[in-house]
């Protein structure tokens, strides 16, 4: 297992850090790409913007400094960070890099040149639940990972939702959103 110890059973889960930085970076990513984040069609972006500046930090916090009692919600996450990551290459065209990395070749609406840095922040992502859940996580709180990966479907539900909310948000306040949702798909 990695990370340290303490008298009071701190450890430091650096892959779950990572998969934590990950969704920030997603959700980053998409805010400044004009394409919305999660949960903004139904909590606005104002509201949205509050609970991710919120929930984040804390994750990300837990996860170097949390103490027994936040393994379940850690192994959660980061079994949600792999949910929504795959979700992505499961609902956008994609090819092979080196033969085995899946790789986005369209997503949420960007534009190519943005794909690169996007293809990266979602590999990056994965590999940070991955990571947590292969190397950090207790084998009795594995059921809560599979129960993160689990949410992959409803993500991909809500991934549908908001790219077709995004696109009518897109047509009625264009310098808001990103053109390229203007573009059909």
């Amino acid at each position: 297992m990695f990370g340290r110890t303490s008298k009071r059973r701190r450890r430091t889960r650096p892959f779950n850090a990572m998969a934590a930085i990950g969704t920030a970076a997603h959700n980053g990513f998409e805010r400044w790409s004009g394409v919305g984040v999660f949960l903004e069609p139904w909590l606005g972006r104002r509201r949205t913007n509050i609970v991710w500046s919120v929930l984040l930090p804390f994750w990300f916090y837990r996860a170097l400094a949390g103490d027994r009692r936040d393994e379940p919600l850690l192994a959660f996450n980061a079994g949600a960070a792999i949910a929504g990551a795959l979700v992505h290459f499961g609902d956008w065209p994609w090819s092979l890099r080196l033969g085995v990395f899946p790789w986005l070749e369209e997503a949420e609406g960007l534009p190519p040149e943005q794909l690169p840095a996007y293809n990266t922040i979602l590999w990056g992502w994965l590999l940070g639940g991955v990571g947590s859940v292969v190397a950090e996580t207790r084998r009795e709180d594995l059921k809560f990972a599979a129960a993160g990966v689990a949410t992959a479907p409803l993500l991909l539900l809500s991934a549908r939702h908001h790219f077709k909310w995004a696109r009518e948000q897109a047509e009625r306040d264009p310098s808001s959103w990103s053109p390229a949702l203007l573009t059909p798909r």
